[in-house]
């Protein structure tokens, strides 16, 4: 097994819940790590590979830009006389967010038999399949009058017609919030946003670098007006980056060595997006960085990965907001692998949640995924 067959990231998290912080509290980079067991394969094998991946995710939190649960927008007073000064004021709305998705990801791909400069070059393919079920409950405390009707005196038939007025500013409210609910508490299946990767790989001793690019190209099902979503609009983002692995010892023989079987490896990656054409707002430019570590004991493999995704631009476009709100997120998890016996192939099990995060949806996830070589 090796790192360049879980190269490409598993599909991202479609959230669309309002146009902050990347478009929907979202980028075109997984929330889940990416190294598995498959770091600490000696060598990649010229020809075809595959990855089947099945994934289920629990958004269970939208973090704002202090890692707070989002609220919702706040309300403007609304004024009941043009000649008096009552208005009716409204609290902070509250969120009750969760959403599921089920996620299966198929990617295949093609390792050169020739090298070029040292190393060989790999053609991938990912295509994700995604379920998602949202619920949204937000929640608008009723609207108060201020100052008191009381003060100064009025006639009970002002009394009575702003009395009336804070009836109908609160059910508009109310039913303006329920009927935006309405777009959100969906459950949507289709195919996501396809990633098309080249690699090239090259082996020096222990160390193994892969360096190359992905472009995310919007196949995905995708409206505007709908919350949830397997695509994440129509735009594209381009991710060239590098990852490094390295054998802290070859040899795996010698168990009583704290560092036989042990591979560090480290990715790095910048994310580059476009303008998404169906709401002209463009999510910033972002960077992912990813640390793990594994011990390979005989046919099984254990390890950790730390992750960290960081909005590095601005957005722009309609809806932005220029000089705040920009993503991060944090990563950790462990995982657990098992090699087929005397077959290039295998399974890895992985688990993963996120941190610190601001202006970013939070998210938990337990995958498992099949590698293959032919």
């Amino acid at each position: 097994m090796s790192l360049l067959k879980t190269a490409s990231c598993i599909a991202l998290i479609a959230a669309g819940v309002s146009a902050n912080a990347g478009e929907g509290y979202k980028l075109r980079q997984s929330p889940v790590g990416v190294f598995g067991g498959e770091i600490a394969a000696p060598a990649d094998v010229p020809g075809f590979f595959g990855t089947a991946s099945l994934t289920y995710l629990e958004i269970y939190k939208i973090a704002d830009s202090t890692g707070h649960d989002l609220q919702l927008a706040p309300i403007a007073p609304v004024r009941l006389s043009p000649t008096l000064p009552y208005v009716v004021n409204f609290p902070v709305g509250s969120i009750d967010f969760n959403q599921t998705q089920g996620q299966l990801n198929l990617l295949g791909g093609y390792l050169t038999q020739e090298a070029f400069a040292g190393g060989h070059v790999a053609f991938a393919v990912n295509l994700p399949l995604i379920q998602q079920n949202r619920t949204f409950t937000p929640a608008q405390p009723m609207g108060t009058v201020s100052p008191a009707l009381t003060s100064p005196p009025l006639s009970a038939l002002q009394v009575g017609a702003l009395s009336n007025g804070v009836a109908t500013a609160n059910t508009t409210v109310q039913t303006r919030t329920a009927i935006a609910a309405l777009s959100q508490n969906v459950a949507v299946t289709g195919l996501g946003d396809a990633e098309l990767s080249v690699l090239w790989v090259r082996h020096q001793d222990r160390l193994k670098i892969a360096a190359g690019a992905s472009l995310f190209i919007p196949t995905g099902a995708y409206d505007k007006t709908r919350g949830p979503n397997p695509g994440f609009g129509n735009f594209y983002t381009v991710r060239p980056g590098v990852a490094l692995t390295y054998a802290l010892s070859p040899e795996h023989s010698d168990t009583s060595a704290w560092d036989t079987g042990v591979t560090l490896a480290g990715r790095l990656s910048y994310g580059i997006n476009t303008t998404n054409k169906e709401t002209d707002y463009r999510s910033g430019n972002f960077v992912y960085a990813e640390v793990g570590v594994v011990k390979v004991l005989g046919d099984w493999a254990a390890g950790v990965n730390l992750l960290s995704t960081r909005q590095v631009s601005d957005d722009t476009g309609t809806g932005a907001v220029l000089g705040s709100n920009r993503y991060q997120t944090y990563g950790f998890g462990p995982f657990l692998s098992f090699k087929l016996p005397g077959k290039e192939a295998g399974f890895n099990l992985q688990y993963s949640d996120n941190f610190e995060a601001r202006n970013a949806v939070v998210v938990r996830s337990l995958q498992l995924r099949f590698v293959k070589a032919w």
